[in-house]
Formats: C-alpha cells, structure tokens, sequence
C-alpha cells in the first residue's frame, strides 16, 4: 500500500499496525454532470509536519464528466468501471431487500469487489470525524525531456449538509456491512485495501460541492 502514497506521506498506522482506510460508495442522483456512480477509498496518512490527512489513491466513476473534471482540477486517479447499485427486485429474479449490494466490474466479466450494507440504527452525526483529503496531482510532459506539467498534492475540504427527514433528524444510519474483494490486480489493486478488520459502517444522504483545492505541496518547487 505504501507504494501508492507519494513523497511527503506517511500511512498512519492504528496500533495493531494497520492502516486505517474507508471505502465509500456513492450514487449521485443530480450533479452539474449529471447522474453518475462512483467508490473510492481512503488511507488515513500525516505528512513531515505530522498533521493528519486522508489521502485518496484509487477511484471508479461511470460517467466521462466527472471523470474528465476530478482528474484535471484536483489529480483524483479516477478510471471507468462498471457499477451496480443493487437492492434486488423482480428484475433481478426475486425480491426487494433491505441490504444494499454495489458491484464494481471492470471490465464487465471482471468483478473487483463488492460491497454491502444493511441500516441498523440512525447514528448521531458526532459519530463521524474526518480530515481533508489529498490527491496527488501529475500531469506529464508533452515533450520528451521536459518535466511534468504539474507534480502537486492537493488538499480539498469539501461542504457538506446532512439532508433531515420529515422530522428533523439527519438522515445517517449506522448499520452492518462488508467488503469482498474478489481478483487481485496490478492494473487496480483494490486488493491492497482488503479489509483486516471492519470497524464500522454508514450511510448518509447528504448535499455538498467541491471546491477548487490547495496546493499543499509543489513538488516541482
């Protein structure tokens, strides 16, 4: 996993030794790009000032727009894959459920994994901290010999609004959940995350945009 976090990180390790990551599955039903799926993961990491991040080195999305405009504003290593946002049905050969099973394929005959959640409990939006979030922005050389357009780590904190229910309460839930990987890839090597231990699981739905990022490290300085 290390050889996926860039100069200047380090993984922050819990004390068994682990790294501590979260998977996250989206399925975003309006954006300015319209409707799209998307997963990624992050790895909780500190740089040389031992401040905590999370940094992201892997992500799928299944439309070309945000694809296009994650990779060139921010550097997010997003690719194309085939996602399935499953709660059964008559479609699928039998009943509605209540546990939620989203499908990453690429291609199309290669599943990479699988995730699953069933809601338990509503949590309290205090059960849930972060960091901001870092990518590692590179943008090649046109010409050869010359050095890279851009080699920068970019920080973005996003705004984010838990939506409330007709009641008032913020719509999180905690619940149970897990994550199989299922191939082993180099091309995307989703297997490095594949869980040791589960430490918890949420769902939210919630409003929020992306800010342009900061340039918290310029490798080319």
């Amino acid at each position: 996993m290390s050889a996926l976090i860039p100069k200047g990180l380090r993984i922050d390790a819990t004390a068994e030794g682990a790294a501590y990551c979260e998977v996250r599955v989206c399925n975003y039903h309006w954006s300015a790009f319209g409707p799209f799926h998307e997963t990624y993961v992050i790895a909780r990491v500190r740089d040389d000032n031992d401040d905590p991040y999370y940094f992201l080195p892997l992500i799928f999305t299944d439309n070309e727009a945000p694809l296009a405009a994650g990779r060139e504003l921010w550097g997010y290593p997003k690719k194309l894959a085939l996602m399935s946002w499953d709660w059964g049905g008559a479609g699928t050969g039998g009943a509605l459920g209540e546990q939620l099973a989203f499908t990453v394929s690429r291609p199309a005959s290669t599943p990479l994994f699988t995730a699953t959640f069933t809601p338990e409990r509503q949590a309290d939006p205090s059960e849930r901290s972060g960091h901001g979030v870092l990518s590692h922005r590179l943008l090649p050389p046109s010409q050869v010999g010359r050095p890279p357009a851009a080699d920068e780590l970019v920080l973005l904190a996003s705004s984010k609004t838990l939506q409330r229910d007709a009641a008032g309460n913020p719509k999180l839930w905690a619940g149970r959940a897990s994550l199989t990987v299922h191939v082993d890839s180099d091309a995307d090597p989703w297997h490095l995350f594949r869980p040791t231990r589960m430490l918890g699981a949420y769902w939210q739905i919630s409003d929020f945009n992306l800010p342009m990022g900061r340039v918290l490290l310029d490798y080319l300085a």
